[in-house]
């Protein structure tokens, strides 16, 4: 039997069921869970001409077969899929390696290697597994002079010697499609690198909604708390987090918070489902495997495809999964929360976002008191947003972001220390003195570098 066509009523019940975690989340759990997506970009070192990326553009992408290999001897397996080329010949290409703890590397467009951990019911549980995988890209770099770098932005190459590392079918969709809106597109896909805060939505519907529309009024503050990309192709960008900058103005049908304004006046389960749902709906498609990459008018909508065959293809619920994959909100759901709005941060710090979160989101009264507190900028998401990219120089970024980050701490001191141990709380302390206490961000140690190193960020 051939599955169902997509209808309205589909799209909003799989959303409300779903993606906001109603029907995906165990019944009982002792304590929520906790995920990591991390991204670095890769590069060689030459003794003659220096920091060069891995491949030159045209290339065969030599990264992930020596990721591979690595892997395979810590229990890894890769996965390949079938990708059409151009030409229209086939391909068996690497896209993740997976490990039996739950764990994978995924590939980007550009080669950045993205670490992502298996759902884990501590923070300690979670770095382990982050760190676990840094050490296999520590022997490769041993290895095979292929080493990592986490940063927003990368530092050393433009676009044009990045060049699409990785021709997925998927990808070279997505470059079209992004190229006929702005040269942003190809910038993110190649040039940006971001750590992704997995959270589970809550166990009742009144506690989704707080955490999903916390999480959405959080972004602005979370960006400029963490912003970690001053620096992009040897040069200063004039930002704090330019990552941000190029999401921001890349395409504003499928990036951006929620309607923060509307659900803001009204915090049920309907008005939010209906939000993510009209998100949805206006996107523009991008890609539809069963036409490869071939990319579409933007007047073809998932709302305008649900009425209106495209050659002569009506959509199903396959159809509306990938769609919502090519969603990228700074709140994305998928049955848990995917929160996108930190820069690849240093390795030192790079569990703070994550305790930031989990200190506000994680304990129901900084839950209350965070919501009570942001509720008031549900209508300046849009200036806050901008405002953040230049860090913590906006006086109300500043003055707000140093109160949430001390309800954070206070939260994670409330959480049971199985999940939230002293150390993690230390770490987020030490964290608040060193940087946003100093009105400074990640960004800012790496400009003070970048005065002291400029050969290092010129690639010598």
């Amino acid at each position: 039997m051939p599955p169902a066509v997509l209808t309205w009523e589909i799209c909003r019940n799989y959303i409300g069921d779903y993606l906001f975690g109603g029907k995906t989340e165990p019944l009982q759990k002792a304590m929520e869970n906790i995920g990591l997506e991390l991204e670095s970009f890769p590069y060689t070192i030459d003794p003659q001409s220096g920091i060069q990326p891995v491949n030159q553009p045209g290339e065969n992408n030599k990264l992930p077969q020596a990721l591979i290999t690595a892997c395979e001897r810590k229990g890894g397996t890769a996965i390949y899929q079938n990708q059409e080329k151009h030409t229209g010949q086939s391909a068996f290409l690497p896209v993740a390696i997976t490990f039996p703890d739950g764990c994978n590397f995924q590939f980007e467009p550009g080669g950045q290697v993205e670490i992502s951990t298996a759902p884990c019911n501590s923070l300690e549980k979670a770095m382990a597994q982050l760190l676990s995988r840094q050490e296999i890209l520590q022997l490769l770099s041993q290895h095979s002079n292929i080493h990592f770098a986490q940063f927003g932005t990368n530092p050393w190459f433009t676009v044009e010697e990045i060049g699409m590392q990785m021709n997925k079918t998927r990808y070279r969709a997505m470059a079209q499609y992004f190229d006929r809106i702005s040269s942003f597109g190809r910038q993110m896909m190649l040039q940006t690198c971001s750590l992704q805060v997995n959270l589970d939505t809550g166990k009742d519907w009144d506690t989704r909604v707080k955490r999903v529309v916390t999480a959405n009024l959080l972004a602005p503050f979370a960006l400029a708390l963490f912003a970690n990309s001053c620096i992009t192709a040897g040069k200063l960008n004039g930002f704090q987090s330019h990552r941000s900058l190029i999401w921001q103005r890349l395409d504003n049908t499928r990036t951006g918070v929620l309607p923060m304004d509307k659900l803001s006046k009204s915090l049920d389960k309907d008005t939010l489902i209906d939000a993510y749902l009209g998100f949805a709906l206006k996107a523009p498609v991008i890609f539809i495997e069963e036409f490869g990459d071939h990319v579409f008018p933007p007047a073809i909508t998932l709302e305008y495809w649900l009425t209106n065959p495209v050659n002569g293809l009506s959509p199903t619920l396959s159809h509306l999964k990938n769609h919502l994959s090519l969603l990228f909100p700074e709140v994305r759901l998928k049955g848990y929360m995917e929160i996108r709005s930190a820069d690849a941060p240093p390795q030192e710090w790079q569990i703070i976002p994550a305790l930031f979160y989990c200190g506000l989101l994680y304990n129901q009264q900084q839950l209350e008191k965070s919501l009570e507190l942001l509720l008031p900028f549900a209508s300046q998401m849009p200036s806050l947003l901008q405002k953040a990219t230049l860090g913590l120089a906006d006086d109300q970024l500043f003055i707000t972001g140093k109160n949430l980050l001390q309800l954070s701490i206070e939260g994670l001191i409330a959480l049971p220390a199985s999940f939230a141990s002293e150390k993690t709380v230390r770490q987020m302390i030490n964290f608040s003195e060193k940087f946003t206490l100093q009105r400074k961000t990640f960004a800012d140690e790496c400009l003070d570098r970048y005065r002291k190193d400029k050969m290092f960020f010129a690639g010598k």
